[in-house]
């Protein structure tokens, strides 16, 4: 699939928000991305679901420091959007709720 402007749901259909919990870090790309179930969106049964079939979220990162970052951690919660609206398929990571594990 080819990723381009026309890949992007975000202005047409809605700004879909999200919270979700992280539950894998180990990305194999070296880019922070995480797994996260996300509340209302994945089903809670993780025998259903595990976590290794939700899909990577990739995390934003600020601009004057793009070097120097870090995933969260395991239980986390996150909040982010869909870059690909109701697919709910290309999750992004805005930031970490504090103190919510």
């Amino acid at each position: 699939m080819e990723i381009g402007p026309q890949s992007f749901q975000l202005g047409l259909d809605g700004f879909i928000w999200w919270i979700g919990v992280v539950e894998a870090r180990d990305d194999p790309l070296g880019l922070g991305r995480c797994r996260v179930r996300i509340f209302g969106w994945h089903n809670d049964n993780k025998m259903e679901l595990p976590s290794k079939d939700l899909p990577w979220a990739q995390p934003v990162y600020p601009l004057n420091n793009s070097k120097a970052f870090s995933a969260p951690r395991l239980g986390e919660w996150v909040v982010g959007f869909f870059m690909d609206g109701m697919n709910g398929q290309s999750p992004v990571m805005l930031g970490v709720l504090p103190g919510i594990n």
